[in-house]
């Protein structure tokens, strides 16, 4: 027997299966991944989300039609939002942790792999000798060259290897500080907001034809996704109401600059032309205009370049 469970902390996730039982393919074509560390198969994504019902309908049924036996258990309930992402940024820190010391395991690779190609090329005839064919040295000649060929390949692609997984530990060690940041937040809840219309809108039009949860699994998968973005917004929003009540990070905003003062985005210097409510106008080298949403300003300063113009005060 197989069972297709989904609970808040856990996810969806499948028990039952076996190595070589066929039922890998079924579930990797339905989008699913092994899980090593849960030793099971699991939906990506799936933790504090709404359960992706239509996804696990049709796992179900092809691993029915495959010949096994399957059993759901659907919890559509969420936890409180705060506790979801607590336990996400938790997550977050851990494989943080976890790249970093990759990182240094492969770095330590590294050295050794170009500890061992410096003895190969020390094992080599001094001055570069070439080859003496038919002498008694030929053969170790050879072996001696190729280990320093080998070495250098495995240097190689153990620098790249420890490259990667600092970069890896790099961008995961910021990416909890990069998720709180005014501007991520800000325009995750816009993001957010705009899904949010666009399921009301959808769940309307389904409501006028007569359909509700009980007799539409669509109506049901919308009402579930609203809910979890209701919720996601409402933290999202406390998130930022407490930045701005504190010393926080801010957002620049309409009250903070005025025309002929300066904005920095993305490392550029641009004169401000007008302040509008959602974005403020700037010059350009050209004959035309750009404009520059708050949240994607850096810095500004007043009317001489110089003088700082911090958001808020």
């Amino acid at each position: 027997m197989l069972t297709i469970t989904h609970t808040p902390t856990d996810g969806t996730i499948i028990d039952g299966t076996a190595k070589g039982d066929g039922t890998a393919p079924i579930l990797k074509a339905a989008g699913w991944k092994w899980g090593r560390s849960i030793t099971a198969w699991y939906l990506p994504f799936s933790r504090d989300r709404a359960p992706q019902l239509a996804r696990i309908d049709r796992t179900a049924e092809a691993l029915r039609a495959a010949g096994f036996e399957v059993e759901t258990d659907i919890d559509t309930t969420f936890r409180a939002a705060a506790d979801a992402h607590r336990d996400r940024d938790t997550r977050l820190a851990d494989r943080a942790e976890a790249l970093a010391a990759k990182a240094d395991r492969k770095a330590a690779d590294a050295e050794a792999a170009h500890a061992r190609h410096h003895r190969a090329c020390n094992a080599l005839p001094e001055g570069g000798e070439p080859i003496k064919v038919g002498h008694h040295s030929e053969a170790r000649h050879r072996r001696a060259l190729d280990r320093a060929h080998s070495t250098a390949r495995a240097a190689i692609e153990a620098d790249a290897a420890a490259r990667s997984a600092a970069e890896s530990a790099r961008i995961a060690a910021r990416s909890t500080d990069h998720r709180y940041t005014p501007a991520v937040i800000h325009r995750r809840i816009e993001r957010q907001s705009a899904e949010l219309r666009s399921i009301d809108r959808r769940l309307a039009e389904y409501h006028q034809a007569g359909h509700t949860a009980a007799t539409s699994s669509h109506v049901q998968q919308l009402e579930l996704n609203k809910a979890e973005l209701e919720a996601d917004i409402d933290y999202w929003t406390a998130v930022r109401a407490e930045q701005d009540a504190t010393d926080g990070p801010k957002l620049y905003s309409r009250a903070d600059l005025r025309p002929g003062c300066f904005v920095s985005c993305s490392g550029s210097l641009h004169k401000v032309i007008r302040v509008n409510a959602k974005s403020v106008t700037v010059a350009t080298a050209y004959s035309w205009t750009d404009r520059l949403p708050y949240d994607k300003i850096t810095d500004a300063r007043a009317e001489d370049a110089q003088t700082p113009i911090r958001p808020g005060q």
